[in-house]
């Protein structure tokens, strides 16, 4: 019994000494004035706690909800530390004069990203290959200048595989969850949704996943858009204000072939397809055709003036932040036309010149 009582007590110590939140200590010869940590939010920078430096001395302590990387700032110094901050005790030393060379101890997860950095494909050819290149601009020659910049886009493109590679194989890990972060923009909606699913077994309420998730969201609502769209879809409803605030709907001009025509008093492509929209107007009109513009102006005066310098007299409206009808129509570029049939369905996109014309005269026969 008494030795069973010993074991517990010792565990209790045990426990009990465990760190219940992370203390840095640093050591950085010729370090002054104040040292800053900082985590990063959305790519930026954001404080977390100041110090002061005492003889190159500093030290921090305070506890995160899960292991992050965190950037320490010297007063004075553009370049930062980079780490893993977890609720352990972590140690940093080196000197200011030599930055590639500061050794970070206590953290599992910032060893694996010396490892990610260090096994990183051409990394060291690619800084010889910036004062190559540095050389040759300077003496314009241009081969050289070339055949480098040949080579650093090979080296850039194994480095995105490697990235990619290694943050799929991480995805149990913060370090894992980061680099997806930064892989985020350039993958696909299916690619990124597989991604997020799998660091959401392990990390789901971690901040790098919520950003993740975030992300997601604007090209799951794009896509949906896009579906919306489509050729053989009834065009999504909406209503808009004219210049003198009276309400059209879309729906509205049910019977008629529709054409919807998203523009821009700025847009030069616009300004210039606009004669040969009034000009199909003006030939089958009678026959049962209408033209629905919606501008994607800020500008009201302009947006008015255009509409009157073009000789658009068909119904303009304008689109406002409430209703955002762009974005339902996942408008990424102006002039975008939809061609409506009488219910409704978007039966073609984006007829410039003669082809609308075309289009019509198979239509209204």
């Amino acid at each position: 019994m008494k030795k069973l009582m010993l074991a517990i007590v010792s565990v209790a110590m045990l426990v009990a000494c465990q760190p219940k939140g992370y203390q840095i200590t640093g050591t950085l010869e010729g370090a002054t004035g104040q040292a800053i940590l900082n985590s990063i939010r959305k790519g930026q920078p954001v404080a977390v706690d100041t110090v002061d430096i005492v003889n190159g001395q500093f030290a921090f302590s305070g506890m995160v909800d899960a292991p992050e990387l965190y950037l320490l700032f010297i007063e004075g110094q553009q370049r930062p530390v980079q780490f893993f901050v977890e609720n352990t005790t972590i140690t940093i030393n080196g000197n200011m004069t030599d930055m590639d060379n500061i050794e970070v101890t206590g953290s599992n997860l910032t060893e694996l990203f010396k490892q990610f950095e260090n096994e990183r494909p051409g990394k060291e050819r690619q800084t010889q290959i910036q004062q190559e290149y540095m050389q040759a601009q300077m003496t314009q020659n241009k081969d050289a200048m070339q055949q480098l910049g040949e080579e650093m886009n090979a080296i850039m493109e194994d480095q995105k595989a490697y990235y990619k590679q290694f943050a799929e194989a991480n995805t149990d890990n913060e370090l894992g969850a980061l680099l997806s972060l930064g892989l985020a923009q350039t993958l696909d909606l299916e690619a990124l949704k597989a991604l997020v699913e799998k660091l959401e077994v392990n990390m789901k309420d971690h901040v790098y996943v919520q950003e993740m998730r975030a992300a997601l969201e604007p090209l799951e609502t794009f896509e949906k858009a896009v579906e919306a769209v489509k050729e053989g879809a009834v065009a999504p409803d909406f209503t808009l204000l004219t210049a003198d605030s009276t309400k059209v709907t879309l729906s509205s001009f049910r019977g008629k072939y529709v054409l919807v025509d998203f523009w821009a008093s700025w847009c030069g492509p616009c300004r210039q397809e606009n004669p040969n929209v009034v000009k199909a107007y003006n030939a089958y009109n009678a026959k049962g055709f209408e033209v629905l513009s919606v501008s994607v102006d800020q500008d009201k005066v302009a947006w008015q003036k255009a509409v009157k310098e073009d000789g658009l007299v068909w119904t303009n409206v304008i689109s406002d932040e409430a209703t955002n009808v762009p974005a339902k129509y996942a408008i990424q570029s102006i002039p975008t036309t939809f061609l409506l049939d009488k219910e409704g369905v978007i039966i073609a996109k984006n007829l410039r010149g003669d082809a609308l014309e075309k289009k019509l005269a198979e239509l209204l026969k």
